[in-house]
C-alpha cells in the first residue's frame, strides 16, 4: 500500500514512482485522485539545479506531458543516494506550497527519505538530462564571444552572426548514447554566450558535435555542419606567421609510440585522420605538450629515457624523447610534471 500522500505524489508528479507493487495507477481512490490533480495544478515552474548551483528552467508543458511515461521498473532501495553520486537536483515549484525536491543520480533518485533504483531510475535520469540540455540551449542569447583556443584568437560576433548561432542551437539534437571520448578538434572553437538567465559555454568538438558543461554533467548535441563552416569564416584556422614548433604538430597525420626506455609502454600507432575521435586525441596530445615550460638550456641530468613519441608532419617524423621530468623536441628542452604518463594514458585510451 502507499505509505503517504507526499510519497505518492512523487509517483505522479516526478516519475510515477510506486513505493510498492501493490498500488496501481488505475486503482487510485477517487478522493486521492482529486488531491493529486490539485497538486499537479499547483506546479507553476520546474527547474534543474547543477551541483555547483547553476539553475536552468525546464519547459513546463513538455515536462507535464512526458511525466506519465516515467516511473516503470522502479524499486524502493534501502541504500540512500550518496551526495557524491548526485548529478543534479530537480525542483518543482508550486503555488502557495513548498517545492518538491528530487536528488537525481545516474542510477537512483531520492525524494525525502526514499531512494529508488532500477531501470526506471536510469530512464528517469536520462529523461531529465535531455530536458535540461534543451533548457540550456533555449535561453535568450544577448552576446556571443567566439574564440579559437589553439590560435589564441577571439572575436565578438555581430547580430547577424548571433542569429546563425540561435538557429543552430534551436535545431540541436541531444546525444542520447554512451558518453563520447571526443576531444575538440583544432583550432578548438568555443562560444561564450551571455544572456539574462545565465552564461553558457559551448565547445565545438567536431563540425557536427558540440558540448555544454552543467555542473558534473556535460551535455552533448548534434548540430548542422554549416555552423563549423561559418566559424572558419569568422576566425579562419590559418597558420600564424610566427607559428611555433609545438603548434606545427597539430598538422600531424600519424602518431606512434616506441617503447625505447624505462617506462612500461607498448608500441602504438595512431592514424590521426581515421575518425574525429583519433583526431581529437592527437590534438589533445599537442595541447598537453603546450602546457610544458621551455627551458633556456638542456638539463644537466634529465635521468633515464622513458619512451619516444613520433609525430608525422608533412611526411616527416618529429621526435619527442620523454624523461621523468623533461622532454626533448628537436634541439629544444621542456620541463613538465608527470606528462609522460599523461600522454601515454591519453593515446592508449583508444584501445579501451
Amino acid at each position: 500500500m502507499v505509505s503517504s500522500l507526499r510519497a505518492y505524489l512523487l509517483i505522479v508528479m516526478v516519475a510515477s514512482m510506486m513505493i510498492s507493487g501493490c498500488a496501481q495507477p488505475d486503482k487510485v481512490p477517487a478522493d486521492m485522485s482529486n488531491r493529486i490533480e490539485k497538486e499537479l495544478g499547483a506546479v507553476e515552474k520546474v527547474t534543474v539545479m547543477s551541483t555547483d548551483g547553476q539553475e536552468v528552467m525546464l519547459d513546463l508543458p513538455t515536462f507535464m506531458k512526458e511525466l506519465s511515461g516515467q516511473g516503470k521498473d522502479l524499486q524502493l532501495s534501502e541504500t540512500a543516494l550518496k551526495q557524491e553520486d548526485v548529478r543534479f537536483t530537480l525542483v518543482l515549484y508550486r503555488k502557495q506550497l513548498a517545492p518538491l525536491v528530487v536528488a537525481v543520480g545516474e542510477g537512483a533518485s531520492q525524494f525525502g527519505e526514499n531512494t529508488y533504483r532500477g531501470a526506471g531510475a536510469v530512464a528517469f535520469y536520462h529523461w531529465i538530462q535531455k530536458l535540461t540540455g534543451k533548457g540550456l540551449l533555449s535561453q535568450k542569447i544577448d552576446t556571443v564571444l567566439l574564440s579559437a583556443e589553439d590560435l589564441a584568437k577571439t572575436r565578438v560576433l555581430g547580430e547577424t552572426e548571433i542569429e546563425d548561432i540561435r538557429k543552430t542551437l534551436a535545431a540541436a539534437v541531444p546525444e542520447t548514447g554512451a558518453s563520447l571520448k571526443q576531444y575538440p578538434l583544432y583550432p578548438n572553437y568555443r562560444l561564450r554566450i551571455n544572456s539574462a538567465e545565465r552564461p553558457l559555454e559551448v565547445t565545438v568538438l567536431t563540425p557536427t558535435l558540440i558540448s555544454v558543461p552543467f555542473g558534473k554533467e556535460t551535455h552533448t548535441f548534434h548540430v548542422d555542419g554549416g555552423l563549423f563552416s561559418k566559424l572558419t569564416e569568422w576566425i579562419p584556422p590559418t597558420d600564424k606567421k610566427e607559428e611555433k614548433r609545438l603548434e606545427q604538430l597539430f598538422k600531424a597525420s600519424r602518431i606512434r609510440i616506441a617503447a625505447t626506455g624505462a617506462m612500461a609502454v607498448e608500441s602504438l600507432e595512431l592514424e590521426v585522420r581515421k575518425t574525429t575521435v583519433e583526431q581529437g586525441i592527437a590534438h589533445q596530445a599537442v595541447r598537453l605538450l603546450q602546457t610544458a615550460e621551455l627551458l633556456k638550456e638542456a638539463p644537466k641530468d634529465p635521468g633515464p629515457e622513458q619512451y619516444r613519441l613520433f609525430f608525422t608532419v608533412n611526411g616527416k617524423e618529429r621526435e619527442v624523447i620523454w624523461y621523468a621530468k623533461y622532454f626533448q623536441l628537436d634541439a629544444n628542452w621542456f620541463t613538465h610534471n608527470e606528462m609522460a604518463e599523461a600522454q601515454w594514458k591519453l593515446l592508449q585510451s583508444l584501445r579501451k
